[in-house]
């Protein structure tokens, strides 16, 4: 299979480097692919009225370890913009979207001005002597020189789970589409205000709702909260599995039991994990067990999905935070 999809990459490739047209002359929208679900529902909104932008990761897979189908693909070789979060996030098709660089116009999120980028949490040492649960500690840290694409190894890509990185997430792609498809600028940049502004009601809406639960303290199966974190206060004190594509060690589970003793009061998985683990050390040291979703599993791909799934994430969070009897 994986030499299919090797095989179809490399031949629509070098059909597109032969028959393409410079994106900037097209006569309609340009064809936009992005990778997974919350970055697709912001362009969706940004496009609104334009065109629709097409999802490349559509079933309930996380892209550290997603292997592409082949009408996948033929996804990724027929776009003209292509949309992902980085190296730093979508490990698994990188090789894939490498594959095509030269014949698209790529677009990567984590490269974008004022992004803010945080370094992969250890879980052992702070992050530049900021406290681990302040966003705006970090804020004089923010990633934005292009330039610098092949040094942002060990950060995390999770970056859309703060609201404040939405809007940038936002601001960018209007910009950067308007550029590539002048004509409709216009509706490009007016979208983006609507949107921000949206963004912005949901950002106070979870702050208010968080702070009932501030300074938490919690578990996961695979540290994917640290934006959430940074953002709404709550605080993330171990991960079972500290790289995605590497399986936990006795060592790490026994640092995640004595995180549980240290007042950790839940232990969350993502839906695209296999639970069997982490239920069996929730079971063992008697903390909650209970579900966040970041990717929006379950929610219909557009416009309205990434304000649905954060909504979802921040009160799924907080039931487990305060109640002793959710997800047991």
């Amino acid at each position: 299979m994986r030499l299919l999809v090797l095989f179809l990459i490399c031949l629509t490739s070098a059909m597109a480097k032969t028959s393409s047209q410079s994106i900037s002359n097209l006569s309609s929208p340009p064809k936009v692919l992005v990778t997974i679900k919350p970055i697709h529902s912001l362009v969706a909104a940004v496009m609104e009225g334009v065109g629709t932008p097409e999802l490349l990761i559509e079933a309930n897979s996380s892209a550290h370890t997603h292997q592409l189908k082949p009408t996948e693909a033929i996804k990724l070789n027929a776009a003209q913009v292509i949309i992902w979060v980085g190296p730093i996030y979508e490990t698994a098709i990188q090789k894939s979207i490498d594959a095509v660089r030269k014949s698209v116009q790529l677009i990567t999120v984590s490269d974008l001005q004022g992004i803010h980028l945080l370094p992969a949490r250890s879980f052992r040492h702070p992050v530049d002597g900021c406290a681990a649960d302040l966003w705006q500690c970090h804020l004089g840290h923010h990633h934005h020189d292009g330039d610098h694409h092949h040094e942002i190894s060990g950060k995390d890509g999770h970056l859309w789970l703060a609201a404040p990185n939405a809007k940038v997430i936002v601001k960018g792609i209007a910009a950067q589409l308007s550029q590539l498809d002048q004509r409709n600028a216009p509706h490009y940049l007016a979208n983006s205000k609507k949107i921000i502004k949206k963004i912005d009601e949901l950002h106070a809406d979870i702050t208010q709702e968080m702070k009932t639960v501030k300074g938490s303290k919690y578990l996961t199966y695979h540290d994917f909260t640290q934006y959430f974190d940074m953002a709404y206060g709550t605080e993330c004190v171990g991960a079972v599995r500290v790289n995605p594509e590497v399986e936990p060690t006795a060592a790490d589970l026994q640092d995640v039991r004595r995180e549980v003793s240290h007042g950790a009061k839940a232990i969350f998985s993502e839906p695209q994990f296999d639970t069997k683990t982490i239920r069996t050390i929730a079971d063992d040291t008697n903390v909650i067990y209970a579900q966040l979703d970041g990717l929006g599993f379950g929610l219909e791909a557009g416009p309205n999905l990434y304000f649905e799934m954060m909504r979802r994430f921040a009160s799924d969070m907080k039931k487990a935070l305060q109640s002793e009897e959710c997800g047991r």
